[in-house]
């Protein structure tokens, strides 16, 4: 075993995708810097971010309980109606018995995006009167985690299809709370894009000592392999940071982040067996899921249960093509590519075969973003469910297939948290090694 000797860390970042290790340019404002292997975005740089995001954070904040519990919709049918709020359509997933999914609905649509919110308000009032407790690294490092978990614009989507699904036979009424609602949506998304992770680290580190100037390159060697890895530097998943040390990268050891104090590891522990532990019972649920019924409509006390298919079906017979495409593609298509995809980078690491990494790695990233829009079947079912109710008329009611679907999605979203693309390019780099090797026979 070798000993390894890193150079200045904060000379240097390592792509989180590939580990590739790079001379760190912090780019000037609105430009980003990227990764020359995999094409991941290393860096950005956003004037007033603290600032921008402090306000954005609010006037959500402000929002936040019209858009919860003001009604939405207001459906009526032969002088009969129903309104609701969000709370409301959630309640009604547990009066059924589904706990599992109301709470998975609950906490997406309003939990998650009110503790986004105060964590983001929170963390950027101290950057901005420049108090910094020792606990406010882990504040935005629970923000950060938040990101992938808060649904309020696929739920506003789902808002969307049910309007459309059920506009020909119903009078739809706009309240005050939608407006609420679809402003909340975009103060979320806003203030997700205005926050520039790595301003934010800089000033919690240097307790509001910024500086965006250019490092120049370590003027120690690199390893050939021009990884992190490889040079002995530790990267931080949860703020980007490098870490240094001087010894076996081979070791067993527990290391902290010296600027958010999270757990270090050269790669993600047990990455493959939990991924595949995670790709294989999603793809088990999707039988159930799939097969069974979602949902059951009762028309004039003649019940018919509908399958996910069967949905999907409907609109295409309607002639609602585009909302026919967006559940299918949402419903069936990101679910299955997410499942194939990952089984993709687990056999290309297990297989030893490194081609096309860079499309792999890009397709890993398109899965990370898409994890969660496979919600949007179940949010449409909530709200069939809650507003479609009639009495003898007509009424919607859940079917087992919700909390097997759910489930897929959660199983898919936590096997990409949980898959460590870098496994990949260490495959690449092996082989590279073995290559040199055996055309180098005489050098060690």
């Amino acid at each position: 075993m070798h000993q390894v000797c890193s150079p200045n860390p904060d000379n240097f970042i390592a792509c989180p995708d590939c580990d590739l290790l790079v001379a760190k340019i912090n780019p000037p404002a609105g430009y980003k810097s990227q990764c020359p292997r995999c094409g991941h975005i290393l860096l950005h740089h956003c004037r007033d971010t603290v600032s921008r995001s402090l306000a954005l954070a609010v006037a959500g904040l402000l929002l936040f309980l019209p858009a919860i519990f003001m009604p939405l919709l207001t459906f009526q049918r032969l002088g009969m109606s129903e309104t609701g709020n969000i709370i409301q359509t959630v309640v009604k997933f547990f009066d059924q018995g589904y706990s599992f999914v109301a709470l998975a609905v609950f906490l997406s649509t309003a939990i998650f995006p009110l503790l986004k919110l105060s964590l983001l308000a929170f963390v950027s009032l101290c950057l901005k009167i420049q108090r910094y407790p020792v606990w406010l690294g882990k504040l935005f490092r629970l923000h950060n985690h938040l990101d992938e978990w808060t649904m309020v614009e696929v739920y506003l989507l789902g808002i969307m299809v049910t309007i459309i699904k059920m506009y020909g036979s119903t009078d739809i009424h706009f309240n005050t709370g939608a407006f609420c609602f679809t402003g909340l949506v975009v103060l979320i998304m806003a203030s997700s894009l205005s926050v520039c992770r790595e301003s934010f680290w800089i000033l919690i580190e240097g307790r509001g000592k910024h500086s965006f100037q250019m490092l120049h390159a370590d003027n120690r060697p690199l390893q050939e392999a021009g990884t992190a890895a490889a040079n002995g530097l530790l990267l931080c998943r949860e703020c980007g940071k490098l870490s240094s040390t001087c010894m076996d990268v081979h070791e067993e050891k527990e290391w902290r982040c010296r600027r958010c104090s999270a757990h270090l590891h050269f790669r993600k522990p047990a990455s493959l067996p939990r991924t595949w532990a995670l790709v294989i019972s999603a793809a088990i649920l999707m039988l159930p899921a799939y097969l069974l019924p979602i949902m059951r409509v009762d028309f004039l006390g003649i019940p018919r249960h509908s399958t996910i298919l069967d949905g999907i079906k409907i609109f295409f017979q309607d002639g609602s093509y585009a909302i026919a495409l967006i559940i299918l593609t949402a419903s069936v298509f990101i679910p299955v590519f997410k499942v194939v995809g990952l089984a993709i980078g687990l056999l290309t690491i297990n297989l030893s075969r490194p081609r096309f990494l860079r499309q792999k790695t890009a397709m890993f990233r398109f899965i990370g973003f898409i994890g969660k829009w496979s919600m949007l079947d179940i949010f449409v079912i909530a709200l069939l469910a809650f507003f479609i109710n009639f009495g003898f008329l007509t009424s919607i009611e859940t079917a087992p297939a919700a909390t097997y679907f759910c489930l897929v999605v959660i199983t898919t979203m936590l096997a990409a948290l949980t898959f460590d693309p870098r496994l990949m390019w260490d495959q690449l780099n092996a082989r590279t090694e073995r290559s040199e090797n055996t055309t180098h026979p005489g050098e060690q």
